[in-house]
């Protein structure tokens, strides 16, 4: 039996409403970044920033995959961003059948 998850940002009701925008093209990543594109909404980080990035997190084929909408030569984060990506992919991994157990130290 494989693991799915059919809602990657399960609990987070901003991204909830903007997968449901009816202009929706069909492909809920690109949806995503169409709406977020120049948007910086915690501000330029440098002179390179183009602003917001969509990413979803899954699991696929016992894998834990983040995807993108585009190539991206880096990605930043806030802080609690990044702990919110640490948690999705602690949850992926266990559900990508991740065995032993391990300690996660902050």
């Amino acid at each position: 039996m494989s693991h799915h998850g059919t809602n990657p940002f399960e609990g987070n009701d901003t991204l909830r409403k903007l997968f449901q925008d009816p202009t929706e093209c069909g492909d809920p990543l690109k949806n995503l970044q169409r709406k977020l594109q120049g948007e910086f909404p915690n501000g330029r980080l440098n002179a390179n920033d183009e602003g917001a990035l969509a990413v979803m997190i899954g699991h696929e084929k016992g894998k834990v995959v983040m995807q993108f909408p585009s190539p991206a030569a880096w990605i930043g984060f806030t802080p609690e961003q990044a702990m919110d990506i640490a948690q999705s992919l602690i949850s992926h991994a266990r559900k990508a059948g991740i065995v032993g157990v391990y300690t996660i130290q902050l």
